[in-house]
């Protein structure tokens, strides 16, 4: 089969939840303290050995990525961990590879509900060439492998979700010196039945050099997703990723707030959030605006200002940069409101400069 046939599968799939929130969920041991029962009903993308959680049948998310070229070269030992879980509660993701593992997983008994799609990386990417150009996964994609969630981000552009919001992306690893090198290990959200010993395939040199291109590929993803009006936040509890601004994963639900009764009504709730706003209660104006910017996805028209509103909000609770970001949208989406939108950003920028 031409590598053609095989990206054309993902071509259906091209924004195919335009303006939908989604959420990429890696494997840190931070899901341990998180609850993603709330993920149930939400847009997932789930990496690697994530079916292994406890809550992953309740949540059955559509999509998974696998990328680590070890579960189709050691099948036995990687390869069934990750697999039989699935097989198991009859899960039927949407299961992303790189194009690597084509001839192992075309002859490979997976059962009859895992639906495989495959990531061909171009290699002659340049990424001060060729940045502004659209991530369409029915073509090869920017070499991005450095690690997992970083296909998860592409196929996230890919569908058209926006925003989009990482969990269990730990990556405590950022945090090793050379000095801890020797004795340090991977954690994640299972146990390990042995240690993840990288330090026997790398010296310390390399695994800078790779710590070095993950921050530079994730940079790269970043500037992509800004440049076409994508909002990504990290919502991991903790951890050491700090190249996306921070988002509360309990504020994104609406939990025990009493929220209006129209409540897919946009206005009403951004009505009800500036009444918060005013009586200092920010927290609960944040809940409600992140209801009110759902609910106004889908509406037409739509309505306008709640990234303004929420802007306000996310300044009035000391959280600049991810007021930056929503300052700069709506800047962007709603002209009429740029004689507020500009001071803000300005005044933001400054701040953060």
């Amino acid at each position: 089969m031409e590598l053609a046939d095989i990206l054309r599968k993902n071509a259906p799939l091209k924004n195919i939840h335009a303006g939908k929130r989604c959420f990429l969920v890696g494997n840190g041991p931070s899901l341990k303290s998180q609850d993603l029962k709330l993920l149930k009903d939400e847009t997932v993308i789930v990496a690697s050995s994530f079916f292994r959680h406890p809550d992953a049948k309740l949540i059955n998310p559509a999509y998974w990525v696998v990328a680590d070229p070890h579960v189709w070269q050691k099948p036995e030992e990687c390869l069934a961990p990750a697999l039989n879980p699935v097989l198991e509660m009859g899960a039927a993701p949407k299961l992303f590879l790189p194009s690597g593992g084509f001839p192992f997983f075309m002859n490979f008994n997976r059962g009859p509900l895992l639906d495989l799609h495959f990531i061909h990386y171009n290699y002659d990417y340049n990424p001060q060439r060729d940045l502004g150009e659209e991530i369409d996964l029915s073509r090869p994609a920017p070499p991005f492998s450095q690690n997992v969630m970083m296909l998860c981000l592409m196929l996230a552009f890919h569908l058209g979700c926006n925003p989009i919001y990482l969990l269990g992306c730990d990556h405590d690893f950022y945090a090793i010196t050379e000095e801890s090198y020797n004795s340090s290990e991977i954690k994640h959200f299972y146990p390990q039945e042995k240690s993840d010993r990288h330090t026997e395939v790398l010296s310390w040199q390399e695994w800078k050099r790779a710590m070095d291109i993950m921050e530079f590929q994730y940079r790269s993803l970043q500037s992509y997703g800004q440049g076409r009006g994508f909002s990504i936040f990290n919502a991991t509890s903790g951890g050491c990723l700090e190249t996306f601004p921070r988002a509360d994963y309990g504020q994104l639900f609406t939990g025990g707030l009493s929220l209006p009764e129209e409540t897919g009504n946009p206005f009403q709730l951004s009505q009800t959030a500036q009444s918060c706003m005013e009586g200092g209660d920010h927290h609960s104006a944040l809940i409600l605006l992140n209801e009110a910017i759902r609910a106004n996805l889908n509406r037409q028209p739509r309505g306008t200002g709640l990234e303004y509103l929420k802007a306000l909000c996310l300044t009035s609770l000391g959280k600049p940069r991810e007021a930056l970001i929503w300052a700069r949208q709506d800047h962007l989406c709603n002209p009429d409101n740029q004689a507020n939108s500009a001071p803000l950003i300005r005044r933001l920028e400054s701040f953060l400069s």
